[in-house]
């Protein structure tokens, strides 16, 4: 009679289990049925996200007695974090540097923040807590190479037969590795340009070319140092502003995005040196009373450098 009623039993939840998984409002994909009963509303509009398409985050550990650093290649303009556990600034000499530690102690959930640079580039962190951090001082451009091999070996991140990323920008859609093989083009190119540019204390930068491709104007810059203080270049800006400027008068300009820049890491120029620089910006024409100005900043110095190119010289743009 006991075995009677437990295979009674039995047959009871087995037919119960059947009758769940026959229900037509419930899928459960293969490689979950694999590993675990958890069950999916169906939904036939879902788009997979295919492994190419996902970009990989860095790991970083913050301490609330100790700040973390993070060095970019391009000026930050927007930080965001997943949690207000995680405070961070830009010291206001510098434009690239993160300089961010955990504003609550020994927060136990792990969390993310994510930056924005002036270059296009997005990156992407998944932030957890150490009282102890072996990791202080992070910059992010001398780990190109790691990122390639990393990706590589996921499986994530671009493949051969997809299509670069593409960034808006204020200006437009640039395609990143296009601009980036542009710019490695023009920095072996012969310059053709003379005779502009700007000195200062020992230091000159002159505009050697000028150069186009896909509603991009690519500048080769060269900053040469005759003194014997070594220079860091820190970052260019370029504007658009008035000709003329009429005492009492508003000045008129606006700042033009930076859409790509070679080499990224900023080599020091010793005594004696030369370097190449070449920077991206979209595509313009300069009105009546308007000119370009290149600003070139020196990194923890004062010997900035700035100069000047008319419409003439635009014209005389070359291509790629």
């Amino acid at each position: 009679m006991k075995k009677l009623m437990l295979l009674i039993s039995l047959f009871s939840i087995v037919s119960k289990i059947h009758g769940q998984n026959t229900d037509s409002s419930l899928v459960v994909p293969n490689s979950i049925r694999t590993y675990t009963d958890i069950r999916l509303k169906a939904n036939p509009y879902m788009l997979p996200i295919a492994a190419s398409s996902i970009r990989g985050s860095y790991p970083v550990e913050l301490s609330f007695a100790k700040t973390t650093h993070i060095v970019f290649p391009s000026r930050i303009v927007d930080f965001d974090a997943g949690s207000d556990v995680v405070i961070a600034t830009v010291p206001d000499p510098v434009q690239n540097i993160l300089r961010v530690k955990a504003d609550v102690k020994g927060f136990y959930d792990e969390t993310n923040m994510t930056v924005l640079t002036e270059d296009g580039g997005l990156y992407s962190f998944l932030v957890r807590y150490n009282d102890n951090p072996d990791v202080v001082t992070i910059n992010i451009s001398n780990n190109v190479i790691a990122d390639e091999m990393a990706t590589k070996h996921l499986g994530i991140g671009l493949s051969s037969n997809s299509s670069p990323n593409a960034y808006v920008l204020g200006g437009g859609v640039y395609n990143e590795e296009a601009v980036k093989t542009n710019c490695l083009k023009v920095s072996d190119y012969k310059g053709f340009i003379k005779h502009i540019g700007a000195k200062k204390d020992g230091l000159r930068t002159l505009l050697k070319g000028v150069y186009q491709e896909d509603e991009l104007i690519y500048f080769k810059l060269e900053i040469e140092n005759s003194s014997l203080m070594p220079y860091t270049l820190d970052f260019v800006k370029v504007f658009m502003r008035d000709r003329n400027q009429v005492k009492r008068t508003a000045v008129q300009e606006e700042e033009l995005n930076v859409v790509g820049i070679y080499p990224v890491n900023n080599a020091q120029v010793p005594y004696t040196s030369r370097t190449t620089k070449v920077i991206a910006i979209p595509r313009i024409t300069l009105t009546d009373g308007k000119l370009l100005e290149i600003e070139v900043y020196e990194r923890k110095g004062g010997r900035h450098m700035k100069f000047k190119i008319d419409n003439d010289t635009l014209l005389r743009t070359k291509n790629i």
